[in-house]
This record gives C-alpha cells, sequence and structure tokens, in this order.
C-alpha cells in the first residue's frame, strides 16, 4: 500500500471514529432526562447553562435533597441575585444553600462537589447540569470521590441539530469529554 493510500485510509477510519464516537455521545447525554421522583440527601448544581440553577432550587424546593451547592459562582453575583433569578425565595437560600466561589471549570466543579460532600457526610447527590455537559461531568465527579454515588439529572439543551451554534457546542464538549475519559482510562491502567 502506498504512502497516500496508507494516509487516505488512516484519515478515513477516524473521521469515521469520530463521528460515530459523537453521535455515541449525544445518544448518551440525551437519556440523562429529568426524573420527577428524584431523590439524594443533596443536590449539587454545575453553573455555566441555562435553567441549571432554577431546576436544581425547584429540585430542593420540591424535597428532592437536603442542601444544595451552586459550584461555580461568580464571586460578584449577590445570593439575593442569584435566587431571584433562579425564582427560589430568600428563606430558602439562607437555609439550605451554600455557594461554591472556588470553581472555575468542571474539574474545579468536582473538587470543590467533593470536598462539600465530605464535610456534610453526604454519600448520595444529585447533579444538576445541562444534559451535554452531564457525560464530562460525572467522570470529574466521580474521579474526584470514587464512592459517592450520583444521580444525573439532565437539563435538556437544545440539540446540536438545531443550529450552528448548538452544533458548535456539542462537538466541543465532545472533543472535551474524550480527553478526560481517555485521561481516567489511562489513570486506570
Amino acid at each position: 500500500m502506498s504512502g497516500g493510500r496508507f494516509l487516505r485510509l488512516t484519515a478515513f477510519i477516524l473521521l469515521t471514529a469520530f463521528v460515530v464516537g459523537f453521535a455515541l455521545f449525544v445518544r448518551q447525554a440525551r437519556t440523562f432526562t429529568p426524573d420527577a421522583s428524584v431523590q439524594g440527601q443533596a443536590i449539587v448544581v454545575l453553573t455555566g447553562g441555562p435553567n441549571r440553577v432554577s431546576t436544581a432550587a425547584a429540585l430542593l424546593q420540591e424535597g428532592s435533597g437536603r442542601r444544595l451547592l451552586i459550584s461555580g459562582v461568580n464571586p460578584d453575583s449577590p445570593p439575593a441575585d442569584i435566587a431571584a433569578a433562579a425564582g427560589a425565595s430568600q428563606a430558602l437560600f439562607e437555609c439550605c444553600v451554600d455557594f461554591g466561589l472556588q470553581a472555575a471549570d468542571t474539574i474545579g466543579n468536582a473538587a470543590e462537589t467533593a470536598a462539600w460532600a465530605r464535610r456534610h457526610g453526604y454519600d448520595r447527590i444529585i447533579v444538576v447540569t445541562s444534559d451535554y455537559h452531564m457525560p464530562r461531568a460525572l467522570l470529574e465527579l466521580q474521579s474526584a470521590m470514587p464512592d459517592m454515588q450520583l444521580v444525573a439529572y439532565g437539563v435538556p439543551a437544545p440539540a446540536p441539530w438545531s443550529g450552528g451554534h448548538e452544533a458548535r457546542r456539542w462537538l466541543v464538549e465532545y472533543v472535551k469529554y474524550a480527553a478526560v475519559y481517555g485521561r481516567e482510562r489511562v489513570r486506570t491502567l
């Protein structure tokens, strides 16, 4: 086989693997649909997408968990503004919500959540984030706290076929997920 044919075959195989992997990623992410009867000791929400905090606050209000950690909060955001934006009462936020101010990315969310869960003695947490972000978030959280039982509660986001912006968001997240997946596979060897 000539060098050119070998390169074309290799490129074809890699492209096919990428496309099939992306399709499987989308399929997996879309399975993290909300379950109204979900229960945990506590709830963690990873900031960064629409409806995440309001969804987590609603779960807390409905009694799905006893306490809520909002991980990755901008230190300049007043708690009262966050409560109002989430459609929750200030009283609920004062009694049962903790603000994680240290995390700047998903790895930071995992470290912040692990420390918070250990401090409170939790072993079953509901994880709230956008569905496209859930596969990577779960990998990072499981890496930071392997003995924790994590219950995924995905906030539906527009599908990748909805438009160019959505397709880009899903593709970028898929590449990040693949990198974390690879890192975790190497770590377990």
